[in-house]
């Protein structure tokens, strides 16, 4: 017997408002789908294909919440969604945003997972036993007593993911789930929702770039591109040769050193960075591995000055951070935060790429040849300059995020979780353009639960745990 079906795109198109200059054409372009129920469907394609885009239109977000044009009818278990609130369909169709920090707004991990039973009229006894049960389901006991600001990007999305499968919703629907994830995080993630799906016949929608964690899971794949449904394309690989000309640079001197550097975040007992001794080579790129909340973000904003140690030198320059302003400091290590809505401000693509430059005093017409240059590189020519940042999907934002401090084109090169939200296009232009900069003598340093992006760029993999670095070894030397 044929399953009922949970979701029904019926001829369903969407177009952005005029002012979201990047979007002139329809995001979702004439889309006919059926989802039945118990699926678990990976949803793939290129950044900005309209993943995002497709999933809002499953909870009602479009057409309720969201401006644009909107045609056709998406039914969830037989309802129009034109036809009823979002606060209708709730109860059905939980949803898990690409950004948990959209998503997150409680104070403390507790009240976060237990809003939305409290929401529903959930009796107490009966929110105290579901909190319990998902916080040892996801591993977040010992984040119990945290604020929700002391947490790991991942630890936030753990979080944001149980906050909503709690209420147990015949749908479940994740944007990007496994960004920030260390590997067994998202190991275990994989594991909960299938038994989800098996003993409770959830069906389960997500969209993802690293498909290689969800290919072997999924019942079903389905793949946009300018908006259409099409047979999915073969993966496309990370090349994992490393060039002949990258060797490792241990007999050069560091331009950036930590010594014995400890850290420890404001109200926290333990420290972030306990004790870290770490040099930073040119024409090497160096990947800092290690769970969430192990203190890979600490350490590259120690490197770049946004964080001060408690004790212990750090080196940038040959010069210690202390005699330096975080401006000074930043001329050397150029960082890219772990999500591009905390870097980007500018009302312009153009005005974004060139305010660093134009900063630290470089000419005009130098700063117009590196922008042209990262844009090529990064594959955002396609977006105009007078386009707003913010109004791009979570990868076209990422790239631009990269971009802004490539104009920079400091000696020593940090991005923290650059590949959230790459498509495997974009992933391979990045690891290309890594490569590009060690060779001319930049060191760069990634901090990335992506194991396949490791190991197309690493030359060296540092491991942190707990605020210690446990394993630190040349991938050549490995190989022998």
């Amino acid at each position: 017997m044929t399953a009922d079906p949970a979701i029904e795109f019926r001829s369903v198109s969407f177009r952005h408002p005029a002012y979201r200059s990047t979007r002139p054409r329809e995001v979702l372009a004439g889309i006919d789908c059926t989802i039945r129920e118990g699926e678990r469907v990976l949803l793939t394609g290129p950044s900005g294909s309209g993943k995002t885009t497709f999933l809002r239109c499953c909870n009602g977000l479009i057409p309720h919440a969201r401006p644009g044009t909107f045609k056709g009818d998406v039914f969830v278990r037989g309802q129009n969604t034109r036809d009823c609130t979002i606060g209708d369909l709730a109860p059905t169709v939980g949803m898990v945003f690409q950004d948990p920090d959209h998503q997150i707004f409680s104070n403390d991990v507790v009240s976060e997972i237990a809003f939305g039973p409290e929401q529903f009229g959930w009796p107490s006894s009966r929110i105290d036993r579901a909190v319990t049960e998902i916080l040892e389901e996801f591993r977040l006991d010992p984040l119990r007593d945290r604020q929700t600001t002391e947490l790991s990007w991942g630890e936030r999305q753990r979080l944001a993911i149980a906050s909503v499968v709690v209420l147990r919703p015949a749908i479940l629907i994740l944007d990007e789930p496994f960004s920030g994830l260390d590997a067994a995080s998202a190991s275990g993630l994989l594991a909960l929702l299938d038994t989800l799906n098996r003993e409770s016949g959830m069906t389960i929608i997500l969209s993802e770039h690293r498909t290689e964690l969800v290919a072997r899971w999924a019942s079903r794949r389905i793949s946009l591109v300018d908006g259409r449904l099409i047979e999915p394309p073969a993966p496309d690989a990370l090349p994992r040769d490393r060039p002949p000309h990258r060797r490792a640079r241990a007999a050069c001197a560091g331009i950036a050193t930590l010594e014995n550097v400890t850290f420890r975040h404001p109200g926290r007992d333990l420290p972030a960075m306990d004790g870290v001794s770490l040099a930073i080579y040119p024409g090497e790129a160096t990947v800092l591995s290690g769970p969430n909340g192990s203190g890979k973000s600490t350490l590259l904003k120690l490197l770049n000055g946004l964080l001060r140690p408690e004790s212990g030198r750090i080196t940038v320059g040959g010069r210690e951070t202390p005699e330096k302003t975080v401006a000074e400091i930043a001329r050397t290590v150029g960082l890219v935060c772990q999500h591009a809505d905390y870097q980007l401000f500018g009302e312009t693509i153009a005005e974004e790429l060139a305010f660093a430059p134009t900063n630290l005093g470089t000419p005009p017409d130098v700063i117009t040849q590196r922008i042209e240059h990262v844009r090529e590189h990064l594959g955002i020519g396609h977006l105009g300059l007078t386009v707003s940042p913010l109004a791009l999907s979570v990868g076209e934002k990422q790239r631009v995020s990269v971009a802004s401090v490539l104009t920079m084109d400091t000696p020593v090169l940090a991005l923290d979780e650059p590949t959230l939200g790459l498509d495997p296009a974009a992933k391979q232009r990045l690891a290309g353009l890594i490569d590009t900069l060690c060779v001319h003598g930049k060191a760069v340093v990634v901090a990335t639960h992506d194991a396949e992006f490791s190991a197309a760029v690493a030359d060296r993999i540092v491991r942190i745990e707990r605020g210690r670095i446990v394993d630190d070894c040349r991938v050549q030397e490995e190989q022998g």
